[in-house]
């Protein structure tokens, strides 16, 4: 299976399917923290948004896995500059999802490699990941890849 699955760029065809697959993401962090409490009927906004970082290509990286016609996984990055810090630069993966059948079959690394490829092709050196805290799974991923912890981010709401 895993030899089948195709890596590329995403493309605004793509849009419908990443849209679900973000949407599923982001109730299973809603699972984690009550603070992640999903917005309901913005559907739109999210399409808009995927097409303004699809169109983006030099602030964002974004990928997607199809095994034939069937979205199957992806992952967006941020591609961030930092002034204060070498390397200036970083791939901040802030979305990453592979649907439940295919997990555990290597096509998160496959996706994950294919973004280590691109950034380097840019000169990005550097590599981040940001997921809720409660996110154990997450957590032990990225640390089973040898990623570091590296910041915190504290909430309240008022």
């Amino acid at each position: 299976m895993i030899n089948l699955v195709n890596i590329r760029l995403m493309e605004k065809k793509d849009i419908d399917g990443v849209m679900e697959q973000l949407l599923r993401l982001k109730h299973l962090n809603e699972e984690f923290d009550p603070l992640l409490k999903v917005s309901i009927g913005n559907e739109k906004e999210i399409s808009e948004k995927l097409g303004r970082i699809i169109d983006d290509r030099e602030n964002h990286i974004g990928l997607v896995a199809e095994d034939g016609k069937r979205l199957v996984g992806m992952i967006m990055s941020d591609v961030i500059f930092r002034i204060y810090y070498d390397p200036k630069y970083e791939a901040r993966i802030r979305e990453f999802y592979v649907i439940p059948e295919y997990r555990g079959k290597g096509v998160g690394m496959k996706l994950l490699d294919k973004l280590r490829e691109l950034a380097s092709e840019r000169n990005i050196k550097m590599i981040t990941a940001e997921f809720p805290s409660l996110n154990l799974l997450a957590s032990k991923f990225y640390e089973s890849i040898d990623f570091k912890e590296l910041i915190k981010i504290y909430s309240k709401i008022n």
